[in-house]
């Protein structure tokens, strides 16, 4: 008997385990439903959650190298799915033309807009829901929300941290989340029109890229030069407040950053400080460590990346 209460005890004082779970959350007054993955890292107690949004044409399966060392560092993650931009963009069989449509109509302002509201519609829902099957939702400190994204999930980031887009004059800025992290977001190229853009934005923000990001094969230098500063227009627009980074990973392309697994053509080592350095950022300013926000003065990036804060 003294051993069964001993075993019994050491069971429920047994750290939890990480659970996983798929969900669709029905969002009624827009009559939309949000496919979504929860990842819960060990432990029972409180942990930040980074809200995650793919690129053109992803899926909540997306992002498993990112989710992977996230909830290693104690942070969960929630990766949406937005209908109308989501793996239906690109589903077979379709002429190139259809595709070409379908592409057109999956990057349209109304996709981004439905997406900006998938995201708060899941923040409302992160604090008003107990649990999702296996996962204990109240483990997720709604204070400490973050929102990460790739591609065109990177252009919900820029939104929501702040921007203010050509004609807009108010952002659609969600002051729940604390940090954010954008991979291979976009701007205007010229200087004053990104700090037009971007000057506003006023909490911590990363911006990752990498020098072959968008960058058509073969092409000419000043082809390579524009694209290279639309993708770091996020981080030239916003202000010098001590809390913005740009790491420009050496010889990444566009899909690296999709966070899945790469072609062999792509050295995996690029990925893997990807993961380092934004987990360094989640531990600063989610997890408020001072030894991340030490390393993050001098990063574990490669010799020939580059990385600059202000």
């Amino acid at each position: 008997m003294k051993a069964a209460l001993i075993c019994l005890a050491l069971l429920f004082a047994a750290p939890a385990a990480a659970a996983s779970c798929d969900a669709v959350w029905r969002d009624g007054p827009r009559g939309r439903d949000v496919p979504l993955r929860i990842d819960l890292p060990d432990g029972k107690g409180k942990a930040p959650a980074v809200v995650w949004s793919p690129g053109l044409g992803g899926t909540r399966g997306n992002a498993s190298r990112w989710v992977a060392a996230w909830t290693a560092a104690g942070v969960a993650v929630i990766r949406l799915e937005h209908p109308g931009s989501d793996a239906s963009v690109y589903r077979r069989p379709a002429t190139p033309e259809e595709r070409q449509a379908r592409v057109r109509a999956g990057i349209a302002p109304e996709q981004l807009i439905a997406r900006i509201a998938d995201v708060g519609f899941v923040a409302d829902e992160l604090a008003r829901r107990p649990r999702e099957g296996a996962c204990d939702l109240a483990r997720i400190d709604t204070d400490r929300l973050a929102l990460a994204g790739f591609s065109m999930g990177a252009w919900v980031v820029q939104a929501m941290a702040g921007q203010r887009p050509d004609g807009v004059n108010a952002p659609l800025i969600d002051r729940r989340f604390r940090a954010f992290v954008a991979m291979s977001s976009t701007g205007p190229a010229d200087p004053a029109a990104a700090v037009a853009q971007f000057g506003s934005i006023g909490r911590p923000l990363l911006v990752i890229t990498g020098s072959m990001d968008g960058v058509p094969a073969k092409a000419a230098p000043d082809v390579v030069a524009a694209e290279r500063a639309r993708r770091a227009s996020l981080f030239t627009g916003a202000p010098a407040d001590g809390r913005k980074a740009l790491a420009i990973i050496d010889g990444a392309g566009h899909m690296l950053f999709a966070g899945d697994t790469i072609k062999q053509s792509e050295p995996a080592e690029r990925q893997e400080r990807v993961a380092r350095l934004s987990t360094l950022w989640w531990r600063q300013w989610l997890l408020g460590e001072s030894k991340a926000e030490k390393a993050l003065a001098k990063p574990p990036l490669g010799k020939t990346d580059q990385w600059e804060r202000k």
